[in-house]
């Protein structure tokens, strides 16, 4: 994944927000945090946090030693001199090892100097949340809630997709194939979602299809064309509007209420794939107890 998704030079690298983001994102992540010491020799935050590890017998808290590095305006990976007295730093606050929170990336340098002092029984070991994994756990993982606050024009920009099942419900166009959830990210009013109605005097809905506007769209609405069928259309990127969704929902729902005979089974099928795939863009974040009750629901018997 690219990180042009997340522009981190948002947040103000001359302030603390970084470390106010590391410290939030840790926690979220599942760590607690011990403290926020104070700035090394190095110029940077260090931050304490802890985990319960599970061993064979009994559980165990595991201390690290949390290093920020906000160099996301100059884009310079963090080196091993950016991280001055690291064995003292890590020895002082008796940590069993290391993080280096970062909104580049590390260098081989420094990677190459945590991994000698893991080999020589220095620290237990070492992670390395950089740029890319960031990104990953903000659009992918679900913490919006963090993207939102601390990095607001790159929400408005990536609308991140929150997962609703336990992997994406894809959304691919019918001609072409390009996966339409995931290209909102970076594209706006370039799909539509087609009902497909007879020429007949029922109007029924006989098919719906998504697709990418344009060459797309039309080769798919010229087969319709030749089946004395026409085509109604509504924009895909609109229908991520929270109460344009919703009125799209109802009015279907109106539809189906007036005439149990409007969709045809083919037509209903593929209606409510495209809800529960776009539910991923419109629909909020859920907590992990939501996620654990949706989980318990739809394991029910003929509960969906």
């Amino acid at each position: 994944m690219s990180s042009k998704l997340i522009d981190f030079t948002e947040i103000d690298p001359d302030g603390e927000l970084w470390e106010l983001f590391a410290r939030d994102f840790l926690q979220e992540v599942g760590f607690f945090v011990e403290s926020t010491p104070d700035r090394g020799a190095d110029g940077g935050k260090d931050i304490l946090v802890t985990e319960q590890l599970q061993g064979n017998l009994n559980k165990y808290r595991f201390k690290w030693l949390v290093s920020c590095k906000h160099n996301a305006k100059s884009n310079k990976s963090v080196s091993e001199k950016d991280e001055i007295n690291l064995q003292e730093r890590l020895d002082s606050f008796g940590a069993d090892g290391f993080i280096g929170f970062y909104s580049t990336i590390p260098s081989s340098g420094l990677n190459n100097r945590l991994t000698a002092l893991k080999d020589k029984q220095k620290i237990k070991d070492f992670r390395m949340f950089d740029n890319r994994l960031i990104e990953n756990y903000l659009i992918r993982i679900g913490f919006s809630k963090l993207l939102m606050r601390y990095l607001p024009n790159s929400y408005k920009k990536v609308k991140p997709v929150h997962l609703i099942t336990s992997e994406l419900i894809p959304l691919e166009c019918e001609h072409c194939g390009k996966e339409l959830i995931e290209s909102l990210n970076n594209e706006t009013y370039g799909a539509v979602v087609c009902h497909v109605i007879s020429n007949d005097d029922s109007e029924k809905i006989i098919d719906i299809y998504w697709a990418c506007k344009g060459t797309c769209d039309t080769k798919l609405e010229e087969k319709y064309h030749r089946q004395s069928a026409t085509t109604a259309w509504e924009d895909i990127t609109d229908l991520v509007i929270p109460a344009m969704f919703l009125r799209w929902v109802l009015t279907s729902m109106n539809q189906m209420r007036e005439n149990p005979e409007m969709y045809s089974d083919e037509a209903y099928k593929k209606h409510k794939h495209f809800i529960m795939a776009m539910s991923q863009k419109v629909l909020r974040e859920m907590t992990e107890d939501e996620k654990q009750r949706t989980i318990e629901l739809i394991n029910l018997p003929g509960y969906i």
